[in-house]
């Protein structure tokens, strides 16, 4: 039986503190042939001098600062594996994490399908101990998945895989996926490669525990704004839609089409948008996964109200209040 290389990427930008542990846990597999390829993006707190340390152990990259999909475009276009594991540099793998991913591939027909595979992660806080974060440790669904037909009704995707380091794929579906673009992506970059997945590939996933997401103050995901600018939705409509044209697709992504931008209409509080979007939706899917997502919004645009009502009437109390000397 043939035994596969697992490239495992690294992508790192000023998580010196945390590298060391990233790299090790790469090294430390129990799965024999491996390969790790650390992308440093332009790094300037001495990560460079940690990946100096380990020598011809690893293969490195050191590139002048681009963002996260640049940084995973030069790691993919260096390695050789069969299957590609991706590691943001703050997070870690247990020791059998690639063992657990060779077996699954092997049993799912690797080198004749384009396959993503997604695990559950353990969520870290910076002590080690776990946190209840469930919107990041478990993202299972019917396997496999292929959502190009929903696509076609609805336009857009959920993203229903879980981070970065939890997604491996074959090569077959990593030649077809890659490069990724680069201009505007600072982060994020795994929505490239997960809707990617599920529109032109089978899409699995496991409940098994296979690594670690640590949480921490520098977050650049967990602890931001995780609304996407309109640029980047156009980068990412854009490449989608290519990649189903290369094979043999309808083009039918348009996020601002779909029901999925119902959230950034609440967020923005573009409620005249919202309330005609939803009206026009509504009637013409008319089904229960729509209904499903009026519901959601409705409670989403309650929340908001709410928030926006007790901070007015703050502020009125303490307009009210009288001035002390």
């Amino acid at each position: 039986m043939h035994t596969p290389l697992v490239s495992i990427i690294i992508n790192n930008y000023n998580y010196a503190s945390f590298l060391k542990q990233a790299i090790d846990s790469a090294l430390n597999q129990t799965y024999p042939l491996i390969e790790v390829v650390v992308v440093d993006d332009g790094s300037s707190d001495g990560s460079r001098g940690i990946i100096a340390t380990y020598g011809d152990r690893i293969i490195s990259v050191l590139k002048e600062n681009g963002g996260q999909a640049s940084a995973l475009n030069a790691g993919v276009s260096t390695c050789s594996g069969d299957i590609l594991c991706f590691l943001d540099s703050d997070d870690y793998f247990y020791p059998d994490k690639v063992a657990q991913v060779v077996d699954f591939f092997r049993a799912h027909g690797t080198n004749f399908n384009p396959i993503l595979l997604h695990h559950s992660v353990a969520v870290k806080n910076l002590a080690g101990d776990d946190v209840s974060a469930s919107f990041l440790a478990r993202r299972l669904h019917q396997s496999p998945l292929n959502l190009y037909s929903s696509a076609k009704h609805y336009h857009f995707l959920e993203y229903i895989a879980g981070p970065t380091t939890g997604i491996s794929i074959n090569r077959m579906l990593a030649d077809r996926l890659f490069p990724i673009p680069e201009k505007g992506v600072r982060v994020s970059a795994d929505d490239f490669i997960v809707y990617g997945s599920f529109l032109i590939a089978d899409a699995y996933s496991t409940d098994k525990r296979l690594s670690a997401y640590r949480l921490h103050g520098s977050n650049n995901w967990y602890h931001s704004d995780r609304s996407k600018t309109p640029e980047f939705r156009a980068v990412l409509d854009k490449y989608l839609n290519t990649k189903l044209i290369e094979n043999g697709k309808e083009p039918v992504i348009s996020f601002y089409d779909s029901m999925f931008a119902w959230p950034e209409f609440v967020d923005k509080r573009q409620w005249a948008k919202l309330a005609a979007h939803m009206l026009r939706l509504s009637w013409k899917q008319h089904d229960l996964y729509t209904a499903s997502h009026i519901w959601r919004t409705a409670i989403m645009t309650l929340r908001v109200c709410k928030r926006a009502l007790i901070q007015s009437v703050r502020a009125l109390r303490q307009d009210r209040s009288p001035s002390r000397s």
